[in-house]
Parts: structure tokens; sequence; C-alpha cells
């Protein structure tokens, strides 16, 4: 591999792997299973080893994939919070004994075998025994901060029990981190996933993905019907420092009352530990919460210490990973199915069988690419796994098994060139969209049923206006009987009509019913009051994803200024005047100069271009994030343009919903910077920043001589304490929304 393709190789496997933390760590959406994101670091390791020049401190190898949200306060951990390093077999696992012995000196070691749940990872701080934070890994050295949603967990002790739990001199510490996962138990899951099924709504993928989502909601009364659960076997931040070793620190958290692993081994040598790793696998299925893998860690904590971590991961601790598991089937046919933006996306028609305890007979195939990057054809024997998804994926196929005749799959041929819902044509296109990366076939009607149907589901999806209830069933099925073109017909449907909705057949009906009729009408009233950026992601403009619909709603005080936004005509002339002068620079490879009178007329018009995008930059461009770039605005700029943005518009019109931008204007904040902390009576933290915002205020994560207020609701944490260390004003949300009021 030359230096130039290991730079290109290295930039795409950087992209792949910061796109996979974004939708396993933030949207707990994973596209690709534990192993393939492992071989994909592993690559970029390798790569970035072999190639020293192109190693990067941002890279993915060197950081901790960050969870952190919009919606909460950022805290920082008192001792950095790692992740683990990885490895899939015995010889790697003796490799990591190997270079312990090394590092430490001697092949005397212990180690402790630890089942790793496959949960959110969640730091817990007491202070004198008295439940104080609960905070998310985040990017290692700062996390979420999610007290009030970690509160609601009944199996979590507020007060630590004392006793055997106390220091060497009795006392119990002061302050004390304590590292953990928090899990949705199996019957949980089954029981949500069951009311959602007879809603009519999506199912959810597995537990691991429902609890990491649950617990970033900002409703934690919400959190609290999920019934979550958590385990602790880990220890950050002590003082004074109360255990030698790991397998103390596991009595320890028992002795303070806290629910710890089901099963541990304390064991002497990495042939023990290898032997604990077996039988640990072997009855792992009858835990209360999932687990897929072990941990492996050094017994002594005098031994962690000295062995020390790199930027990432601890030297000590190594995570060895369970085999997702397989089995072998026929492939009888590939369905296509059509996404909300219009993606094509293949799906595996399977002969039934049994695998991972449920009968499977569709699997995900991604896209085209991937189908003939694996050679899977009709007909074949393939290998499917089943990684904890509700759609196990199709991991090779098996040519010498293959009947005669099989024919490498064409997609464009298998559907006619056109969409299979609509019959409208389809085209080959670039995406970087959230239901499919790369290159996709695509339908080019955006009245398409089943596009039309599937940005219902997402117009009313958690991350959108959280109207529930209304899932890809009951989407699909208010689109089918032509209730709803697009999703502002929602709020145009009685709610006698939304009742009656059969979810069923003729013959076998399944109504939907007047309690769920009457959440969604409930929420759909509750969802006018959401800000001009939900509003802007919920209608799924094209390109226009969370991030940049929050900062374009920052900018824009509503869809009328949207629509003739002097910003995103400012981006498109910037845009236009750089392409312009690296055509016309004089030493453009693309198009080169004539002549000494041609290159001189270029060098004018250049300087005249550079003033030119330097005064944008400054007037309307001045603070503009790069998230609002020019295929942002002209996509943006094209869809209200369009005649279904129009016509959205014209509906929202209609319905009298004209959301509200948060733009900073002069008012009673201008200046000032605010610190929330707590749960507030009546407002969400959410609406609480959009108020302060809007009012010319700042919105802080932290207190400091220079924050101006601390707004303070109910279980305010350590930022009151430090307010009043500091003498930073604290107000309640009374006095906050008087002076809102200018009272």
């Amino acid at each position: 591999m030359t230096p130039a393709q290991a730079q290109q190789r290295i930039a795409d496997l950087r992209a792949q792997i910061t796109r996979a933390d974004e939708l396993y760590y933030k949207r707990a959406k994973p596209e690709i299973s534990d192993f393939e994101y492992d071989e994909a670091k592993r690559e970029l390791a390798d790569l970035e080893g072999k190639f020293p020049q192109f190693a990067s401190a941002d890279s993915p190898t060197q950081r901790v994939g960050d969870d952190r949200v919009q919606g909460f306060q950022e805290v920082a951990h008192r001792q950095k919070m790692l992740s683990l390093d990885n490895t899939y077999n015995e010889a790697e696992l003796r490799a990591f004994h190997t270079r312990l012995a090394k590092l430490l000196g001697t092949d005397d070691l212990s180690y402790t075998v630890e089942p790793k749940i496959d949960g959110l990872a969640v730091s817990l701080t007491y202070e004198n025994g008295q439940f104080v934070r609960a905070v998310t890994r985040g990017k290692g050295d700062r996390g979420d901060d999610v007290t009030a949603n970690v509160r609601t967990i009944h199996s979590l002790p507020m007060q630590l029990a004392k006793g055997e739990g106390r220091g060497a001199k009795g006392e119990m510490p002061r302050t004390v981190e304590i590292r953990g996962e928090i899990y949705l138990p199996a019957a949980e899951f089954e029981r949500i996933n069951a009311e959602r099924a007879a809603a009519g709504e999506e199912l959810y993928a597995n537990p691991r993905n429902l609890a990491a989502g649950t617990i970033k909601q900002l409703d934690s009364a919400e959190v609290a019907r999920r019934k979550l659960e958590i385990v602790l076997y880990g220890l950050g931040y002590c003082e004074p420092a109360v255990v030698e070793s790991q397998t103390g620190l596991q009595k320890k958290l028992s002795a303070w009352g806290l629910p710890v692993v089901e099963k541990s081994w304390t064991v002497h040598g990495i042939d023990a530990a290898w032997a604990a790793v077996g039988e640990l696998d072997r009855m792992r299925h009858g835990f209360a919460y999932g687990t897929d893998g072990a941990v492996v860690k050094l017994d002594s904590a005098d031994q962690q210490r000295e062995a020390g971590e790199t930027a990432k991961a601890p030297r000590w601790a190594i995570a060895y990973k369970f085999k997702p598991e397989t089995a072998r089937t026929r492939l009888h046919a590939i369905t296509i199915q059509v996404g909300k933006t219009g993606i094509l996306s293949p799906v595996a028609e399977l002969e039934p069988v049994l695998l991972a305890g449920s009968t499977i007979s569709r699997a995900t195939l991604h896209n085209e690419d991937e189908i003939r990057r694996k050679d899977i054809r009709i007909g074949d024997l393939v290998e499917i796994e089943k990684a904890g998804e509700v759609i196990p994926a199709v991991l090779q196929s098996f040519p010498a098994e293959r009947p005669k005749g099989a024919r490498e799959y064409d997609l464009f041929a298998a559907v006619g060139g056109k969409c299979p819902v609509c019959g409208s044509k389809i085209a080959r296109i670039e995406v970087a969209a959230e239901d499919a990366t790369g290159v996709a076939w695509k339908c080019q009607n955006y009245d398409c049923e089943a596009q039309r149907a599937g940005r219902l589901g997402f117009f009313c999806s958690r991350r959108a206006l959280a109207i529930d209830g209304v899932g890809g069933v009951v989407a699909a099925k208010l689109v089918e009987l032509g209730h709803v073109q697009d999703p502002p017909d929602l709020y145009d449907v009685p709610l006698g009509t939304l009742a009656t909705l059969n979810l069923g057949t003729v013959e076998e009906p399944r109504v939907f019913g007047e309690k769920n009729a009457t959440k969604i009408v409930a929420a759909r009233e509750a969802a006018r009051a959401l800000p001009l950026e939900k509003w802007l992601y919920a209608l799924s403009v094209p390109d226009v994803g969370e991030t940049t619909a929050r900062e374009l709603g920052r900018r824009h005080r509503s869809f009328a200024e949207l629509v003739d936004s002097p910003l995103l005509r400012a981006v498109s002339q910037k845009a236009e005047r750089v392409a312009q002068r690296e055509w016309e620079a004089p030493a453009s490879r693309k198009n080169p100069a004539k002549s000494d009178e041609d290159k001189a007329r270029r060098k004018e018009l250049c300087i005249r271009l550079e003033a030119e995008i330097a005064a944008l930059e400054a007037g309307p461009l001045a603070g503009v994030p790069a998230d609002i770039g020019p295929a942002v605005a002209a996509s943006a700029q094209e869809f209200f343009a369009s005649v279904p943005g129009r016509r959205l518009l014209k509906k929202l019109d209609h319905l009298g919903i004209d959301p509200q931008g948060t733009v900073a204007t002069a008012g009673v904040f201008t200046g000032k910077t605010l610190v929330l902390t707590g749960t507030l009576p009546t407002l969400k933290r959410e609406e609480a920043e959009q108020k302060i915002l809007a009012a010319g205020g700042k919105v802080s994560g932290s207190v400091s001589k220079k924050t101006s207020y601390v707004l303070a609701g109910e279980e305010a944490g350590s930022k009151l304490d430090k307010a009043k260390e500091l003498g930073v004003p604290v107000i309640a949300e009374a006095e906050f929304l008087r002076l809102l009021a200018g009272g």
C-alpha cells in the first residue's frame, strides 16, 4: 500500500468509525456489529502504526466514544472514565497477560473475570454515603448529568449501607465514584415491545439500545415507566481509598447495598482466567442482564496503578467478546423496502431457522454494493448473525453450495428500474442519510406512499415531535387509507378516526382504540409549542440533521424568515465565490492561465473574490458554524421553493402552527451567563435553555465567577454548592420567569 492509498484508507476508516460512534453512543441505533466496528478500529490502528505521518490525536483510536447529547448538563469526572480494549480470541487474551507480565516484571498475576454487561456505562457519585450524581461516560473526562433519570432505578440505594463497607479506619468514603452499567431486563424489554406491537408501533431493536435511549430521555417520568436496572462493578475517584483489590471492591459494593454482578471469578494465572471465560460463556444466558463478553482484570489495585492506562483504556483490563450466535439457511428471495428518504434497502427472505432463541425468516442485506462484495445470490446457502438485533444480518454466502444458474444480484433489474411501491423511476446516488450511507438507489417520487409513511413515522418520533403512538404500522395505515399525505395532516385526523383505525385485517381486526388515540391527540397538541428547530428536523428537510436544524433554529425566528434567509443566501454566495476563486487561480491545474496577461487578470479577480469572501465571513456569516454549509443551504432553499415544500408550509399556516426560533435578541439576559441545575417545577431543561437564549443570554454547564445566575430546581447538586461558595446569585424558577416578564 502506498502512502497515498494509506492516507485515503485512514480517512475512510475514521469517517466510518465516527459515524458508527454517532449511531451507537448518541442515537442508540447502531448499523454495524461490534465485531465489524472493532475490526475497522483494528485496521485503522495498524495503518496509523505503519504510516505514523498520518497519525492524529483526534483519531478514534486515541479517544473514548462520546455519548453526550443535547439537553443535558455536562459534568467532569473526578477520575477519567475509560473504555476497554477488546479481543475476540484466546491468543490475544494470552498476549494481554504477556504484556502485563513484562510490564510488571512478574508472571505471578491474579485476575478477576466478570460478565461484560451489554448496557450503558455510568458513573455514580456518593458523598458521605449519600447519592448525589449520575454521569454518563461522555468523552471520558466529562459526560452528561443523568441524575434525575437514574434516581428512578428502584434497586439503586440513595444512601450507602454502613458496616463492612467502611474504609480502613471505619469511615465511609467522603467522596466515591462507582462505575457500572444501566440495563433493561429481558422481561421488561419484551413487555415494552408487546405494548408497541399492540399499538402498531415499530419494535425496539434490543435491550441495550432501548436502555441507552431511555436514560437520555429528558422526561424522567417516562424513564421511570421503563423500569431500568443497574449493576455496579468498578471504582473511579475514592477519598479515602477503601479497597486493595477488585475482589475486595466487589465485597465492598455488596456491603454498601449496591447491585453487583451475579457471578465473578478470582483466579491465578492466565490459564485459569481462560477457563473462567469459558465457564461464564456457558452460564451467561441465565443472567438478568445481557452479556456480550467477559472482562478480565488484574485483581491487585497496586498492580493496576503500576500498569497504568493509555489515552482511552486501562492496560490492566481487557474485554473478551463472545462470538455472536450464527446459523446457516437458504436465501429464497430478496425484497425491497423503501425508507422515508426514498432509499431502496434490500432484505433477505430466508428459510426459517432457529437462532438465539427465536425463529428468523428475514435478515438485512444493507445495500446492493454489500450484496456484491459478499457475493450473495438468491438460492445461496448463507450464514446469518444475530448480535442482539431484531433483524439479523447476512454475514456470507457459500458459493460451493450454490445452485446452478444463480445470478449476480442486480437491484435495478430486479425492480425493473422502478420503485416497487409507487412505480416511479429510481436513480443511483451518493447518500449520507440516517437510513443509508455510500451509494444507493433512490425513488425520485417525493409523494411515494412508502416515503410518506416513513416521514410521518419520523415526524412523530421521540427525537422529532415526540407524538407517541404513531409508529411504522400506524403511520403506514394512515397513509394507506388516505388520511395523511404530509405529516402535518395528522392534525386534521379526528379522534374518532384514530380510535377506530383497524391495524389488522377484515377477518382479524385489530382496532387502535380510544385510549391510544387520545394519547396521540394530546401529544400532537403539545407539539405545537415546540421550537422551530424541532419542526425543521421533524419535516425531514434534505441534508438538515438534528444538529443543523438546531443551528438554523437559533438563527431564524420562523419558517417565513428561513424561507427567505439572508444567511443561507450568504452561505451559497460564499461557496460560489470560493469555487470561482479556485477555478480562476493563476496556478489552477484544471484551468491553467493561457498567457501572462491572462495570469495578471486572474490575479486581480482573485483579490476581489478574496475581499468578497472576507466581507461575507465578517458580516452575515460571522459566528456561523460549519454545520450550515453550502450543501445544507442549497437543500433548504431548494426544498422550500419546491412544490412539496410550499405545500408543507401552507398546511402549517392552515393549522395555525408557527414555531418560533430561539434567536438571541436584546433582552433581560443579554450579556449574562446562566447555569441550570436540578429539576425545575414546570419547565423542562430544554425549555428553560430556549427562553434564556431568546432573551439574549448564554447557557453554561459549569459555575464560575463569570456566571450571572444559577437557576436551581429540586435535587440541585454540586453546582448549587459552587454558586454559594463563589457568591453567584441563585434563582428559582418563579424568579426566573419574573425576570423574563420584566418584573
